[in-house]
């Protein structure tokens, strides 16, 4: 397996707020071979490649451009170790969105969630993050409750979500 991608430090500094809001959520256990000491992993953006780096059911993930600049945030919780890479090779599959995606798309920031996080605090997530990075692509992300973070949303018991 190559080395890891290091995170640029345009990147790093874009998901800086990010990290302070969602980090409480986030599990890098599920990085595989790679830095132990962030929760994001940094993957070309190719689904063989996000396969072999990120063995997590349920990510928030961020397409970057070759300007470092955010291009789409998404989410899945499914199924299966290769759920971001799958999601990913659905994208590029896409019929009329997927060559474009395929040709802007340069890096993929995956932000690991536990497997058996709610998907409410999947969906904030994405809502949280998307609202911070204001991707260039994409826009139905969910709607984020201003009085809850994702960290909120974990700590309260599931009948008062």
């Amino acid at each position: 397996m190559s080395a890891a991608l290091t995170l640029p430090a345009q990147i790093g500094r874009a998901l800086r707020p990010v990290l302070r809001l969602v980090g409480p959520v986030l599990d890098d256990s599920v990085v595989q071979g790679g830095d132990r000491h962030t929760p994001v992993v940094v993957c070309p953006a190719r689904p063989d490649a996000v396969r072999r780096r990120v063995a997590a059911s349920c990510a928030v993930y961020v397409a970057w451009d070759s300007r470092r600049r955010c291009r789409y945030v998404g989410s899945v919780c499914r199924q299966g170790a290769g759920a971001v890479g799958d999601r990913l090779a659905e994208h590029y599959a896409h019929p009329t969105t997927g060559a474009v995606r395929r040709g802007a798309w340069l890096l993929l920031t995956v932000l690991p969630l536990a497997d058996q996080s709610a998907l409410e605090v999947v969906r904030s997530t994405e809502g949280w993050t998307a609202r911070l990075l204001n991707p260039l692509d994409g826009s139905a992300h969910p709607r984020v409750d201003l009085t809850q973070t994702p960290a909120t949303l974990v700590s309260l018991p599931a009948q008062e979500r």
